[in-house]
């Protein structure tokens, strides 16, 4: 655990790292909203590589993000600490979605997390030209197939502030009410499905070239499946890490979903 102590604000927090996207845990949800923007902004000031601040209770098991959204990653990362790294299975209590999270540890050491979708195509998923708006709890995906944006692929890897601004410009005229909203550029790498993530958090302001993203990686399986009627996907991140995606669907409904990869402690 890191220890800090900034105008008077004490707090702890551990680094993990879900396959990229890595993720700073903080220790306690007894934070003031203008207290967590700050705590959020000095790990990221500090950790040039940590993405996204999560706070957690262990007695609650609970997950609150800084910016109230919703991430699969960081679920992951909580449940990887619920379970203390053990083999096992838990409930617990994310920002931006409604109900409780089934999540576990399997044999293999991978972090799985089970989502309740209970939704049809048609409440998923919104067209909009080129734009698939992939609806879900507390976070909108938008799902762009290759081909279309691929400019913006290049521009990531080349010059990658220039194309976040522009970006999120695109993510502002959707006009959407998540708490977040991301924009995923598919391409294929290898014989599997690449995403570049591309995530904006209203409340704290951040916009990040994802080295991971779970919900994204979800959001990516969920078009695929309706569109190919393929119910298991692995996507790789751009951190070169795999997350697989499971769909339990029947024909234009999805039951649940299952996203599962490693955690890693940060080296």
């Amino acid at each position: 655990m890191i220890e800090k102590c900034i105008e008077d604000i004490k707090f702890k927090y551990k680094i993990l790292n879900p396959g990229g996207n890595k993720t700073a845990l903080v220790e306690g949800l007894d934070f003031s909203k203008e207290e967590r923007v700050k705590v959020n902004n000095i790990i990221l000031e500090d950790n040039k590589d940590v993405e996204q601040v999560g706070f957690i209770d262990r007695s609650k098991r609970k997950l609150e993000m800084a910016g109230g959204e919703f991430c699969m990653n960081a679920t992951r990362c909580a449940i990887y600490e619920f379970l203390e790294k053990k083999e096992g299975k838990i409930d617990l209590c994310v920002s931006g979605y409604n109900g409780k999270i089934e999540g576990g540890i399997n044999k293999d050491k991978s972090v799985y997390a089970k989502l309740k979708i209970e939704k049809s195509k048609d409440d998923l998923i919104e067209k909009r030209g080129i734009f698939n708006l992939v609806k879900l709890d507390g976070i909108l995906q938008v799902v762009v197939e290759e081909g279309n944006l691929n400019e913006f692929i290049l521009k990531l890897k080349g010059n990658e502030k220039e194309a976040k601004i522009e970006l999120k410009e695109i993510m502002k005229s959707l006009d959407s009410k998540e708490d977040a909203i991301g924009i995923i550029l598919l391409e294929r790498k290898d014989n599997l499905l690449k995403i570049n993530p591309v995530v904006w958090v209203k409340e704290i302001d951040t916009v990040y070239y994802e080295t991971a993203c779970g919900s994204g990686s979800l959001a990516t399986a969920i078009c695929k499946s309706f569109e190919s009627n393929i119910n298991e996907l692995s996507i790789m991140q751009p951190s070169g890490y795999i997350i697989n995606i499971k769909l339990e669907k029947r024909v234009f409904y999805i039951e649940n979903a299952i996203i599962t990869g490693m955690v890693l402690e940060n080296d």
